[in-house]
């Protein structure tokens, strides 16, 4: 009985060997895959980089560059109403947004580099402004440059 019980059992997406038990709450992984998982994430996301352009007192604009790139690839305005931060996120075109970040066998969440930036943004700029209640609106820009916009997005 002990071996039907384990048979029943989900096993891991990537391995296909183990018990899952990550995430939490929603467990599709081993805690080896899991740990590989969130390290090739962690080097994907290591590729943008966030480069603050404007700082005020209540208010920020990043520049956002992938390495693969020598100009910027997006932009990023914060702006802190003293309770909830505001993030307004521009995508241009010159970059894959949507293309598969990163492939692992058997994987069944793919994610896409602008699910991964949502990711870089929380850590490098919300946190680092205290966290809290945030709110992001994201625009895909038509023209690859800002210069290019005419004060028109």
């Amino acid at each position: 009985m002990s071996s039907k019980k384990n048979a029943d059992r989900p096993k891991c997406a990537l391995c296909g060997s183990k018990d899952v038990s990550e995430p939490r709450g929603d467990e599709r992984y081993c805690p080896d895959c899991w740990d590989k998982k969130i390290a090739v994430e962690e080097i994907v996301a290591k590729e943008f980089a966030l480069k603050r352009y404007i700082r005020a007192q209540s208010a920020e604009k990043y520049l956002i560059y992938h390495s693969t790139l020598k100009r910027p690839c997006g932009q990023l305005i914060v702006i802190d109403d003293g309770y909830d931060l505001f993030l307004t996120l521009s995508l241009y075109p010159s970059f894959s947004w949507d293309d598969q970040a990163y492939h692992l066998e058997s994987d069944p969440e793919v994610r896409s580099f602008a699910e991964l930036l949502v990711d870089v943004i929380v850590t490098e700029v919300i946190e680092p402004w205290g966290g809290g209640k945030w709110h992001l609106e994201v625009h895909r820009s038509a023209t690859p440059e800002p210069e290019e916009w005419n004060g028109e997005v």
